[in-house]
């Protein structure tokens, strides 16, 4: 990640340990994708439970630098608002 933004120059990394954060918002990420996951495999796949275990492991593994980018952009959108010239567009 870089430590500003290109574009507008805002610092990224405003103080060291910032982003632990966002350690939380990926474990939120993950506790839904999973709660979502087991409803539609018990809705589609009900005698199959052996299956689900099988199957979210592998999905969590791929899906771990989606929700790692995630969580890192929502702790940021959470603190550091956009400057006006962003909001309006230039």
């Amino acid at each position: 990640m870089n430590k500003s933004c290109p574009h507008c120059g805002e610092n990224l990394v405003p103080e060291p340990g910032f982003y632990q954060g966002a350690l939380y918002m990926s474990y939120a990420f993950y506790v839904v994708f999973m709660l979502i996951y087991f409803f539609v495999f018990i809705h589609f796949f009900e005698p199959y439970l052996d299956y689900f275990l099988y199957s979210i492991i592998p999905v969590l593994i791929f899906l771990t630098p989606l929700f790692y980018r995630m969580a890192r952009r929502a702790w940021l959108a959470i603190f550091i608002s956009p400057t006006q010239e962003e909001v309006v567009g230039k």
